[in-house]
């Protein structure tokens, strides 16, 4: 689910565009192409989502590679918002999965923008 969200929101599809189209293509909306919105994810999920967004991204800045989220602020977040322990260990869980994702997704679009077209 959590691809699925990321690459809906590359494209900037949500339920409602989703909805719109069937409508005005006369189809009827396909519930495995549904896009997947923030409110569909248990509160925990959209929690770490949210620390997620807060954290600064790494790149490699001479070959333009995403290198993954900065995650030295994360004990601060967590200390902020006073989060348990257990669920520390999910949203770290969370957050790690997250990041390779996004930065296969990214990597992915960067290297296929970089082959040379023959």
């Amino acid at each position: 689910m959590i691809a699925s969200y990321f690459q809906n929101s590359e494209v900037s599809m949500t339920k409602d565009a989703y909805f719109e189209m069937c409508e005005a293509l006369g189809t009827e909306p396909i519930d495995s192409e549904i896009p997947i919105d923030m409110g569909d994810f248990p509160q925990e999920v959209q929690d770490a989502f949210n620390l997620y967004y807060q954290l600064r991204d790494n790149w490699d800045t001479m070959g333009g590679s995403y290198l993954g989220k900065d995650t030295t602020s994360l004990f601060n977040f967590f200390d902020l918002y006073e989060t348990e322990k257990p669920d520390k260990l999910f949203i770290i869980s969370l957050i790690q999965h997250m990041d390779y994702i996004r930065g296969k997704m990214i990597n992915d679009k960067m290297n296929a923008i970089k082959k040379p077209s023959h």
